[in-house]
């Protein structure tokens, strides 16, 4: 379910290679997200290689993702609330959305785990706490965009 509880610096300093390299895959990246968004057609007409952009945009997630959980084990939930809490307040431009995520879901762990060590004498999986954000989110998410398109 996920912990920060055996994290040292040994660790992190081995994993945040891959995590940074991904994350910077991803900043440098992040306008094509929007073309692609647009759909295959319009990013294909707009010059870009659509397949090539996919597969570099999968392995820089996937690199940066697995550091991560290689840390800290599986935390469910930041990865699907806290993007949407970034359109929430920044909008659907990934320019500033992948920033403001990354600043959002590092702020939003720390709060997790703080009250996770805070609720029980030995600390309880942080998963628990987030699925009981999440949850709840989506369901707000749901009703809100009710018969609505994305």
């Amino acid at each position: 379910m996920g912990s920060l509880a055996r994290a040292e610096y040994s660790m992190i300093l081995l994993a945040g290679i891959p995590m940074v390299l991904g994350s910077l895959g991803l900043m440098v990246i992040r306008w094509h997200l929007n073309v692609l968004a647009m759909g295959d057609k319009q990013a294909r007409s707009l010059g870009l290689n659509v397949n090539l952009n996919r597969g570099f945009i999968i392995v820089c997630a996937t690199l940066a993702t697995a550091a991560a959980v290689c840390v800290s084990g599986i935390i469910g939930w930041i990865g699907l609330v806290v993007p949407h809490m970034g359109r929430m307040v920044i909008g659907n431009n990934n320019k500033d959305l992948i920033p403001v995520s990354f600043s959002i879901g590092a702020c939003f762990l720390i709060v997790v785990d703080i009250l996770s060590r805070m609720i029980s004498t030995s600390e309880m999986p942080l998963g628990i706490l987030t699925a009981l954000v999440g949850g709840p989110f989506f369901i707000y998410l749901l009703k809100k965009t009710k018969g609505r398109e994305w």
